[in-house]
C-alpha cells in the first residue's frame, strides 16, 4: 500500500516525464523544421536551364524543374511534369519607363491562362544601390503590391547583389537568380562573391547561381566548355551555397545542358565541403568561410560602376563611381581610401577618389567616389588602389578576355 505522500511524488515524476517528453518532442521539431528546406516557387530543388537553345532537347531532362523564357501557352505541356515555366521581360523597357508604365508593362504581360504565372526579369542590378537599383526595387514592389498573385524570377547582373535589391528581392521574388558566368577557376571568386552576399543579406535560400555554359556572351569570352569543367562549377556551386534550393544553366550547347541534366539528377549528394574539387578551388571557398581577427577588405576593379540615371539614359550628375567593398573580419574597418587610375598606358592618372568611413565587420559597404576628371578606360580595365590602415587586402583582378 502507498502512502499518500509517495503517490503524489509518483503524480509530480510522471508529470516530470510527460513534461520532458513533451520538450523533447517540440524540440524533435524545431530543429526538423529549421533544417527543412523550405520549397521555392513550390519548388523542392530548382533546376533551371535558361535561355537554352531550340536543339537542347530539354523535353528530354529529366531533373529539370523550370524552364523559361517560354511563349505563353507552353506551361501546359510542362505543368503535368511538375516544371515551372517563365514568360521573359527584359529590363530595357521597365528601367527607361516611368515606374507606373513599368509595372504595367510586366502585369499586363500575356500568361496564356496560366493559374500559377511566373515572370522571368532580365535583368536587375546595375549600380550596387544606385538610382537604377532604386528604381528597381520599386518596380519590385509596386508589382507585387497590386499583383500579388504573380511570381517573380528576377536575375541579377553579374556581380555582387546590392542591399536595396537583396532587400526588395527577399520581400517580392520567388526568386533570384545570380549570374555566374566563368570559363575556370581562376574566375570562381566572383561565384563566391556573390554567395556571400546573397547569404549575407538573407537571401541564399531563395537564390541559384545561373552557370554560362559554352561560349561567352563577349568576345574572347568562354564560360564551362567541357564535361570536366561544367562538373566542376557545379560542385562549387554546392560547396559555397548549401543552403540554395539548386543551380542554374544559361545558354549552352545540347550535348553540354544534357550533361549537366544528368549531374543535377544527383545535384544534392554532391558534397557539400568540397570533396572532389581541386585544392585551389577548396582554399579559394575557405577564403570566405574562414574566420580573420582583423579587418579583411575583399573588392575588385570590376565591382565599381557609375551611378546611372534612374531612366537608364546616361550617368547621373555629379558623376559618382560606386565601388564595392566587403570585410570579412571581425573588426570594423574604418577610414578606407580608394582611388581609381587610369592605366599606365592610358596616362595613369587618379580620375576619382574617396574615403569611405565605416565597413562594418562581417559586412559590405558601398564606397561613393567623386570622380575629379576623365577616366579613359571602363569598368575592370582601370586600377583600384584601396589604403586601409590596419587592415588586410584581398584584391581580385580581372583577367583579360580569352584567358
Amino acid at each position: 500500500m502507498t502512502t499518500p505522500k509517495f503517490r503524489k511524488i509518483l503524480r509530480l515524476f510522471a508529470g516530470a516525464i510527460l513534461v520532458a517528453a513533451t520538450i523533447a518532442s517540440l524540440t524533435v521539431h524545431l530543429l526538423a523544421a529549421r533544417h527543412a528546406k523550405s520549397r521555392v516557387l513550390g519548388l523542392n530543388q530548382v533546376i533551371a536551364f535558361t535561355y537554352s537553345p531550340k536543339g537542347a532537347g530539354l523535353k528530354q531532362f529529366h531533373s529539370a524543374t523550370l524552364i523559361g523564357p517560354v511563349g505563353p501557352g507552353d506551361w501546359k505541356q510542362w505543368q503535368p511534369r511538375g516544371v515551372v515555366t517563365g514568360i521573359g521581360h527584359t529590363w530595357f523597357d521597365l528601367l527607361r519607363s516611368p515606374i507606373e508604365k513599368a509595372v504595367d508593362n510586366i502585369i499586363t504581360l500575356d500568361v496564356g491562362g496560366n493559374p500559377h504565372p511566373l515572370i522571368m526579369i532580365d535583368e536587375f542590378g546595375f549600380d550596387y544601390g544606385g538610382l537604377m537599383d532604386q528604381k528597381a526595387a520599386q518596380i519590385l514592389r509596386q508589382v507585387k503590391s497590386r499583383k500579388p498573385e504573380l511570381s517573380l524570377a528576377v536575375f541579377e547582373m553579374r556581380g555582387p547583389i546590392s542591399q536595396v535589391l537583396a532587400e526588395a528581392c527577399r520581400d517580392t521574388a520567388g526568386l533570384i537568380m545570380m549570374e555566374g558566368y566563368v570559363g575556370n577557376s581562376r574566375h570562381y571568386w566572383s561565384l563566391a562573391i556573390e554567395a556571400w552576399t546573397a547569404r549575407h543579406f538573407g537571401i541564399l535560400p531563395k537564390t541559384i547561381l545561373v552557370l554560362g555554359v559554352g561560349k561567352g556572351g563577349n568576345p574572347g569570352e568562354n564560360w564551362a566548355e567541357t564535361n570536366q569543367e561544367l562538373e566542376q562549377q557545379i560542385r562549387f556551386v554546392r560547396m559555397i551555397a548549401p543552403e540554395s534550393p539548386g543551380v542554374g544553366f544559361y545558354a549552352g550547347t545540347p550535348e553540354l545542358l544534357s550533361r549537366a541534366d544528368a549531374l543535377c539528377a544527383h545535384f544534392f549528394k554532391f558534397p557539400a565541403n568540397g570533396a572532389g574539387l581541386p585544392q585551389d578551388a577548396r582554399a579559394l571557398a575557405n577564403t570566405f568561410t574562414r574566420r580573420y581577427d582583423k579587418p579583411t577588405l575583399v573588392f575588385s576593379p570590376l565591382y565599381v560602376e557609375p551611378n546611372f540615371n534612374e531612366d537608364g539614359q546616361g550617368i547621373a550628375k555629379p558623376i559618382v563611381m560606386r565601388a564595392y567593398l566587403i570585410n570579412l573580419g571581425d573588426q570594423d574597418a574604418q577610414n578606407v581610401k580608394v582611388r581609381l587610375r587610369n592605366p599606365p598606358n592610358q596616362g595613369g592618372k587618379v580620375f576619382a577618389e574617396g574615403v569611405v568611413p565605416l565597413i562594418p565587420k562581417r559586412s559590405a559597404t558601398v564606397g561613393v567616389l567623386p570622380v575629379t576628371d576623365a577616366w579613359k578606360v571602363w569598368i575592370g580595365e582601370w586600377v583600384m588602389e584601396v589604403e586601409a590602415t590596419g587592415c588586410d587586402l584581398i584584391d581580385f583582378n580581372p583577367e583579360p578576355p580569352g584567358k
